[in-house]
């Protein structure tokens, strides 16, 4: 494969991952029940701290049929993989990530005849939702849910800039579904301009499976008037190739190199189940009504692969933390400048925990930085600030520096009724008139687990000198095979 001159897509990414870490990309030969059974696997594979790109290859459709489409997931479980999605590295992609995304690249416009996802074109009565793969992840699940679906608006006055963004399609009819638009979202403030401005219904698309950067580039927080087109060429680092769609041709572009494309329309009025369903906290979001898209059009490559995403473990932790590791890292650097990384781990749904490391210079900065990152978004709650030594990667030694580190009657900083999300369990609905429809609160905060900043004192860390450790190989020690067998513990 010709890795410089082709488009990046999907394709591409697997040829990479098969070149540079081919065990961490798996085929399930054998048939697999949507019903609970795919996630069963990765949910194993969750606990054994094992994150492959899993393909299932034989799987059924949501009538019955067996399924033409393989159903990918844990895409972006491996946050190796994710690094590699970004020419970059575990401990650095959510901030590579970030300076990719601000140098937009302006979408590249492709004929149909050259866009691989208009190689099958299904209309009216030919096409049905019912012929894709789409799981019944557990065991208290309302229906079956799109969960790979970015769904694109553009906007509604020079047609020219798009907005995307991870939302849910929950399965009602062959060519219906509700559509996870929450109130407040820049999809949804476009759905409601367009029903107040014209009466008319919204053009809407949803496309799924492409590179890993272009679906990560798909979660990027910008301005609404701002096209997210542009944005995910540049977290790309190429410009996204688009081509007319099937329903309004030029007057809406589509990802030219996506795997499957669903076009509809959302009509002004009409509202729809959205079930109980799983989501990222690891619990039930609770039904509520939706917009309803009626589907127009569905295109596809030949042999195009089902995207889903695991929720509740890794694949869904990546590709909603690190794109935002970024934003937080860039909020806090304007109050503390020796901010060196954050991240946001498992631990928390990668939305609600944050780790913050900075080289401390003065007292106080512990402060700033948990002031800082708090104010980014809505789902953070809790920061936890280290010095430089501490691995923020390691939520051991986070809180070894919690236990050894901090003074609770003096860095804990707790700030309530601060506006969360309905997501967080915790929260509770607010009744101030000055909060907006449907705004939740919860108190939030964040501790100060930095040591006291020089020249005041403070005990020395044990440490091996770096040049013995540097040295030091297991395998020398032990033997290959030997160190292979040991197991790992929890």
């Amino acid at each position: 494969m010709n890795m410089g001159k082709e488009a990046k897509d999907l394709r591409r990414f697997f040829e990479e991952v098969k070149q540079r870490y081919p065990e961490e990309l798996v085929r399930v030969e054998r048939e697999v029940d949507l019903r609970f059974e795919i996630s069963a696997v990765l949910v194993k594979l969750d606990r054994a701290h094992k994150f492959p790109i899993v393909i299932f290859d034989r799987v059924q459709t949501v009538s019955g049929k067996r399924s033409v489409f393989p159903l990918l997931s844990n895409l972006f479980a491996s946050r190796r993989l994710c690094a590699l999605a970004f020419d970059s590295s575990v401990e650095r992609v959510g901030l590579d990530y970030d300076l990719r995304s601000q140098n937009t690249k302006t979408p590249l416009v492709v004929a149909k005849e050259k866009a691989p996802v208009k190689q099958v074109v299904r209309k009216g009565n030919d096409l049905s939702l019912f012929d894709f793969p789409v799981p019944l992840p557990y065991h208290m699940e309302g229906g079956r849910t799109i969960l790979g679906s970015v769904v694109t608006t553009v906007d509604n006055q020079e047609g020219t800039v798009y907005n995307c963004a991870y939302q849910t399609l929950r399965l009602l009819e062959p060519r219906k579904a509700t559509v996870g638009l929450g109130e407040g979202t820049h999809n949804w403030e476009r759905y409601r301009e367009r029903v107040e401005n014209t009466g008319k219904g919204l053009p809407v698309v949803a496309w799924i499976g492409h590179h890993p950067a272009a679906c990560m580039g798909a979660l990027t927080r910008v301005p609404i008037d701002v096209d997210e087109y542009s944005v995910i060429g540049g977290a790309l680092g190429e410009p996204l190739r688009v081509t007319p769609s099937e329903t309004w041709g030029e007057k809406f572009l589509v990802p030219a190199d996506a795997e499957i494309v669903i076009e509809g329309i959302i009509p002004p009025k009409e509202r729809g189940r959205h079930g109980l369903r799983a989501d990222y906290a690891r619990y039930y979001s609770p039904e509520t009504l939706r917009p309803v898209m009626e589907v127009q059009a569905i295109t596809c490559r030949r042999d195009a692969v089902y995207h889903d995403i695991h929720l509740g473990g890794r694949d869904q932790d990546h590709l909603g933390g690190i794109p935002l590791e970024g934003s937080i890292y860039r909020a806090v650097k304007q109050a503390v400048p020796t901010v060196k990384n954050v991240h946001l781990p498992s631990s928390g749904c990668s939305r609600f925990h944050v780790y913050v490391q900075i080289k401390k210079t003065a007292a106080g900065q512990g402060r700033e930085a948990i002031v800082a990152a708090l104010s980014v978004d809505r789902r953070l709650k809790h920061v936890v600030v280290v010095d430089e030594d501490i691995n923020i990667f390691d939520d051991a030694e986070v809180l070894w520096a919690v236990a050894t580190r901090s003074r609770w009657d003096r860095d804990l900083v707790v700030v309530p009724n601060m506006v969360s999300t309905t997501r967080d369990p915790t929260a509770y609905a607010s009744s101030s008139p000055e909060l907006a429809y449907h705004a939740y609160t919860v108190a939030k905060g964040g501790i100060d687990a930095t040591m006291p900043a020089p020249p005041e004192p403070f005990e020395i860390r044990i440490k091996v000198p770096d040049e013995v450790m540097d040295k030091a190989d297991l395998k020398d020690y032990l033997g290959s095979e030997a160190l292979a067998k040991i197991p790992l513990d929890a």
